[in-house]
């Protein structure tokens, strides 16, 4: 069963590679990019992961040396070894559930393509044409223009209200032969207490920063591109804040995704190895400036196992503790039904965390389908897959049907952190908090209300219609 198992989990990667490449066509849409995220961190990696027992770069000691190479377990693989009867039946499990995340995600993708045909018609035809079209911008700039200085007005309140520049220079001058001070600071200090802040953060001022500075390039205005220019340095401000290297190597990305939108929304393999190489880069200058290392350390190594194999461990810890260590959770994983029937809500990554760290506080994030399966088993993972796959569709659907415009830039790099959201935590948080979801709801919100002053303008007179009284 095992080995079937693995074959089962072969066969769906290949599966959603074939179907990436051939029916979503390799376009920079949502829905691609999740199929691509997902394929780059749990398809042939997560293969080589639980084959290798967990080893850090045994993909890369594999091509170096050929399958004679002998792996080294990592001693994850002993621990839960030692805690639960049966690694196997974890393995299976996870590769089954892997599959049927592929499975459902595709058939997500298809729903939507069946109920809103036209729509899709429309998307394609736009895709197709984006590379040769002007870049359009709505007529949404005074309202945008106040969204930005709402959202600037709020940040940076919170900003100086604790005190995060302060806390991002004291945790830049703290040196030592470890990380042991810097990790102290950032679990005391590190990031902000204010839910709605940290919402803002992440979910929606970087799509206005986008849509700010894209839009301010287009109708030539100062105004608003000094305002998202001050809306971009409270964003680095907060991100920095977290004390961690992902938020501002990602808020980074984000804006050279949008700078590659302006020209082109096709992954060529030219484009694909330039954005490799500048992610790389990205991620190992931040990586250097916010973590000390001994002399001799190879920080791109550290970079990829951290992106590429942690992940890995963390789902194989979700996996192995439901319900071998802890009965399936029926739902009281997600917040709002913890609440309803009354229990204490407690996340599935904390009961993780404690059963192989001994601590709940510490984070044991992993995809999306780790608390579908901690609260549902295959069916949650079955319906979670689904969900996720429903509302990438739909929101390229919506946002990608028309033209290449300034909104649906700032959408896509949006929506690129709710994808990588989506692979570190559950659906609804990437959906909320990621801004999967919410980033576009607030982009639709504020094209409305553009939309209602846009009228009541049209609507009242001139001075030159309005009779005048004898």
């Amino acid at each position: 069963m095992l080995s079937s198992s693995y074959a089962i989990a072969a066969v769906a990667i290949v599966g959603a590679a074939a179907y990436l490449a051939l029916r979503l066509r390799c376009y920079v849409t949502t829905t691609a990019m999740l199929v691509g995220s997902l394929l780059l961190i749990y398809g042939p990696l997560f293969l080589t992961y639980t084959l290798c027992q967990g080893e850090a770069q045994c993909l890369i000691h594999l091509l170096q040396y050929g399958i004679s190479y002998k792996p080294v377990p990592h001693p994850t693989f002993a621990t839960i070894k030692g805690t639960i009867a049966d690694l196997d039946s974890v393995i299976i499990a996870m590769n089954l559930s892997i599959a049927l995340m592929y499975a459902g995600i595709i058939a997500g993708i298809e729903v939507v393509d069946r109920i809103a045909p036209q729509r899709i018609a429309a998307m394609q035809g736009a895709l197709s044409s984006w590379n040769s079209r002007p870049l359009a911008d709505n007529d949404a700039r005074y309202v945008l223009l106040a969204a930005i200085l709402a959202l600037l007005a709020f940040m940076l309140a919170i900003s100086v209200t604790e005190n995060h520049v302060g806390n991002i220079l004291k945790f830049l001058s703290l040196v030592g032969e470890d990380n042991a001070a810097r990790n102290a600071l950032r679990l005391n200090h590190g990031g902000s207490p204010n839910y709605f802040y940290r919402l803002v953060l992440g979910a929606i001022a970087p799509m206005f920063v986008i849509w700010g500075l894209l839009s301010s390039w287009q109708r030539k205005s100062w105004v608003l591109f000094v305002a998202s220019a001050l809306l971009f340095a409270a964003t680095f401000i907060g991100k920095s804040a977290t004390l961690s290297k992902a938020p501002p190597a990602f808020f980074l990305i984000q804006l050279g995704l949008a700078a590659l939108l302006i020209s082109s929304n096709r992954i060529t393999w030219r484009i694909a190895l330039g954005a490799t190489f500048i992610v790389a880069l990205v991620l190992y200058a931040v990586t250097r400036l916010v973590m000390i290392f001994p002399a001799g350390t190879d920080i791109l190594q550290v970079v990829f196992t951290r992106a590429f194999e942690a992940t890995n461990q963390a789902l194989l810890e979700n996996f192995a503790v439901f319900p071998s260590l802890h009965p399936f959770r029926d739902g009281v994983g997600i917040r709002p039904v913890a609440m309803l029937i009354g229990v204490p809500f407690i996340p599935n990554y904390s009961i993780v965390a404690h059963a192989w760290y001994g601590n709940y506080d510490v984070t044991s994030n992993a995809l999306f389908i780790a608390d579908a399966w901690a609260d549902f088993s295959y069916a949650g993972v079955a319906l979670y897959s689904v969900a996720a796959g429903i509302t990438c569709r739909g929101i390229d659907a919506i946002f990608l049907t028309r033209r290449k415009s300034v909104v649906a830039i700032a959408v896509l790099a949006a929506t690129f952190i709710g994808v990588c959201t989506l692979l570190a935590t559950a659906l609804n948080t990437a959906l909320l908090s990621g801004g999967l979801l919410l980033a576009p709801i607030v982009a639709t919100l504020l094209l409305v209300v553009a939309r209602q002053f846009s009228r009541s303008d049209t609507a009242r007179p001139s001075s030159a219609e309005v009779p005048q009284e004898r």
